[in-house]
């Protein structure tokens, strides 16, 4: 059950890379020019108040070289190439199947 909730987050994100790439294709369009939405602006745009509050988090615990140059160089990324990685993550986490006793008492 928890593997299937995983799975499911994990092609939400999906989903919205689609949307993201959809969205950069019109705004391309338009602009006859090749756009591309970082990450951290739509961040912003859908929720401001978390996104300084995962800076703060990180800077806390995590020290002020997680947030500076990593996790912004992650919020650099195109929007939907960073909707993708994380989604792959989850669905990667949500396929790994636990090895059942019965498994193991056949290998020993």
């Amino acid at each position: 059950m928890l593997s299937f909730l995983v799975r499911a987050i994990g092609l939400w994100f999906m989903a919205g890379a689609i949307v993201a790439v959809v969205v950069d294709g019109m705004k391309s369009i338009a602009a006859g020019r090749l756009v591309l939405t970082p990450a951290a602006k739509l961040w912003f745009d859908l929720s401001p108040g978390t996104l300084a509050a995962a800076q703060s988090w990180v800077q806390k615990h995590l020290g002020a070289f997680a947030w500076d140059p990593l996790a912004q160089a992650a919020l650099a990324l195109p929007s939907w190439a960073l909707l993708v990685a994380i989604g792959a993550v989850f669905v990667w986490l949500g396929s790994l199947r636990r090895r059942r006793r019965e498994d193991v008492a056949y290998e020993a």
